[in-house]
């Protein structure tokens, strides 16, 4: 059939193998070659839906990101069942390794390094550990102790160092941007996010090694519950999430076409959205506002990052998707055999963002049967 949007001649199917609209709705224009509801790494979800996997995690199939979900979860229940117990160092321990394993195990399951993974893991994760040990050990010797309630401290810990962070962050992901085999955004948003992680799991080795060397001070769990949180769960995922946006932002060969804005304001949005979770956190917490309430605050910052991610990734999936060859697959998403390009026709999914490991030609048959009793 022709694609009502492209025009070119493609499998008649749901969606365009090649620019992935949604064929069928030509009246709908833009809606349907923009398909906002069905996000381009994941079609079964909207694009403004604010999913921490299939956002960060964006190779995962369907089957594996449940495995992730759970993984997830119960490492944090384990954190929560260590704080209640009163084995805080354990918790930090666990708290301070939960995303950066998870993310790793990610990386090898869905083999976004390809046949590099000693390059990819040792500037992104590697990198991301050394720059968050340095730039922690810094900051505390230059900004000094305790967050107090005075201007100083605020503006110290709520503007200057959220922005050195985020220009240190992404560098170590931005050096594999000569690489010719990773051109997609995609593959800058997975390297921004795991040199984040690196950047988290340093910072927060840093931060609490004074627990591992004697027991706190403070056993109540109430004290510890609400710090331990953020460092499992907020600071990896602000951290991975805001180094991915600027990396893939930067990456992103393309800054035409209708999500143009994805590139001209995602980075101010970012810095704004940090300058908020740190500088209005200490805001909020020094004017007597309770930890949840902080805490709430702080995700809901995350979430906004979250959702440009997804609309970059998005419009960018969308954009390079077009003009690839058409082959036989099995879809990774749908596991449907068809002709594809960029985009599976049946499902709609962008093959960018496809497990690597299972993305693949369909064998060829063999030419003749062999004949019963042949040897």
């Amino acid at each position: 059939m022709t694609c009502d949007h492209c025009g070119k001649q493609v499998p008649a199917a749901v969606f365009c193998t090649n620019c992935g609209a949604h064929q069928g709705l030509a009246d709908h224009g833009i809606a349907a070659q923009e398909r906002p509801q069905h996000f381009a790494a994941h079609p079964g979800e909207h694009v403004a839906q604010p999913s921490i996997f299939t956002t960060l995690f964006p190779h995962l199939g369907h089957r594996k990101i449940n495995e992730f979900r759970w993984a997830l979860l119960l490492g944090f229940a384990l954190v929560v069942v260590l704080v209640s117990t009163g084995l805080i160092t354990a918790a930090v321990v666990v708290a301070i390794l939960l995303v950066p394993t998870l993310y790793v195990v990610y990386l090898y399951e869905a083999q976004v390094y390809r046949d590099e993974p000693v390059v990819v893991l040792g500037a992104t994760l590697g990198g991301g550990i050394v720059l968050g040990v340095a730039v922690t050990i810094i900051s505390e010797r230059v900004i000094g102790g305790s967050l107090g309630s005075n201007g100083v401290s605020v503006v110290s810990y709520g503007v200057v160092l959220p922005v050195i962070q985020l220009v240190v962050m992404p560098l170590p992901a931005l050096l594999l941007r000569v690489l010719p085999q990773f051109r997609g955004t995609i593959d800058g948003l997975v390297f921004g996010v795991t040199a984040g992680v690196g950047f988290a799991l340093a910072e927060g080795v840093v931060s609490y090694w004074r627990i591992f060397s004697a027991p706190p001070n403070q056993p109540d769990p109430s004290f510890w519950i609400y710090p331990i949180t953020a460092l499992a769960l907020l600071i990896p995922v602000l951290h991975g999430s805001t180094a991915g946006a600027i990396t893939a932002t930067l990456w992103r060969p393309s800054r035409a076409g209708s999500g143009r804005w994805v590139s001209f304001f995602g980075i101010p949005i970012v810095v704004l959205a940090v300058i908020a979770f740190y500088g209005g956190g200490q805001i909020l917490a020094n004017h007597g506002v309770g930890q949840l309430i902080v805490l709430l605050f702080q995700s809901a910052l995350i979430i906004l990052v979250l959702l440009y991610i997804r609309h970059l990734v998005h419009h960018s999936l969308m954009e390079e998707g077009q003009d690839m060859e058409l082959r036989p697959i099995v879809c990774p998403h749908c596991h449907h055999h068809v002709m594809a390009a960029g985009f599976c026709p049946s499902c709609g999914a962008a093959l960018d963002a496809s497990p690597r490991r299972e993305t693949g030609a369909i064998p060829a048959e063999p030419a003749q049967a062999a004949t019963p009793g042949s040897a």
